[in-house]
């Protein structure tokens, strides 16, 4: 029971987490961000405007966590360990953009979500994947399995 449930907060977090970067790429990318993100805020970054910063947090942030959401739906170890990724893919991208953009003040409320975010999906991810390594080798929860 607590390893569907914890799989389900997983699907949940990973279903979020893509749904959300994708859609703030596709803003970012066609300009319905640019007043929240106006173009002065790339001044010091590589990029003169959002169209590649948008297509990354779309493809790379969102589809590592797509790709962890159907990889737990078909295989619970599998996805475990891309969740574990996507988690620290999240979190990589808000320290960049935190590091990167020229923000009138420190981070963001938002910023902070979706930190915790990846870092709730990178430990849940690890979680589920103890919880199938251990269903695998015959461990239970209380006791590792005697090796002779």
């Amino acid at each position: 029971m607590r390893f569907n449930t914890t799989r389900i907060a997983l699907l949940a977090l990973d279903g979020f987490a893509a749904l959300t970067a994708i859609g703030g790429g596709i803003a970012l990318m066609t300009g319905l961000e640019g007043d929240r993100f106006p173009l002065e805020m790339l001044r010091g970054t590589p990029f003169s405007s959002y169209l590649l910063p948008g297509l990354i947090l779309a493809v790379v942030v969102g589809g590592s966590a797509g790709i962890a959401a159907v990889a737990i739906l078909r295989s619970p170890p599998v996805g475990a360990a891309a969740s574990l990724l996507a988690g620290i893919v999240m979190m990589g991208w808000i320290a960049g953009e935190i590091l990167l953009l020229d923000q009138p003040s420190e981070p963001t409320g938002i910023e902070a979500f979706y930190f915790a975010l990846g870092l709730l999906m990178a430990g849940v991810g690890l979680l589920v994947w103890q919880i199938e390594r251990r269903k695998r080798t015959g461990e239970t929860h209380d006791a590792p399995a005697r090796r002779d």
